[in-house]
């Protein structure tokens, strides 16, 4: 009896290591999102929302962006800027970066999506 209540002690130990382990490495990506968005802020002279990444997937939130009312064209090559930023300045390979212009009342989308294209990291 003492040895199974042991082994499971052990057990317990291991798994709450391991969620010790994720939780470090959860805050160190945040820590580096969070860089990320300052240094985009000041990059691009525009309030960066939000940087959030789902995967490989990273999404960029602009809000009240004066280019929420430009051409699409604009809309495209401040994507592509991005993705590009992002490729230089992020330690995270992402296989996309989606921008979203949005407005102050959180209305997503106001001013489009529209996804960087990039040349990967080499």
């Amino acid at each position: 009896m003492g040895r199974r209540f042991a082994w499971i002690l052990l057990a317990l130990a291991l798994c709450v290591s391991c969620q010790g382990e994720k939780f470090a490495e959860g805050r160190l990506k945040f820590r580096q999102l969070l860089k990320l968005r300052d240094q985009m802020a000041k990059e691009f002279g525009e309030k960066v929302a939000d940087v959030s990444v789902n995967h490989d997937r990273m999404i960029v939130k602009f809000i009240n962006s004066p280019l929420s009312s430009r051409a699409p064209e604009e809309k495209q090559q401040r994507a592509d800027a991005v993705a590009a930023f992002v490729a230089k300045n992020y330690e995270e390979p992402v296989s996309s970066v989606s921008i979203h212009f949005i407005s102050d009342a959180g209305a997503t989308a106001a001013g489009g999506i529209y996804i960087g294209r990039s040349t990967p990291k080499q």
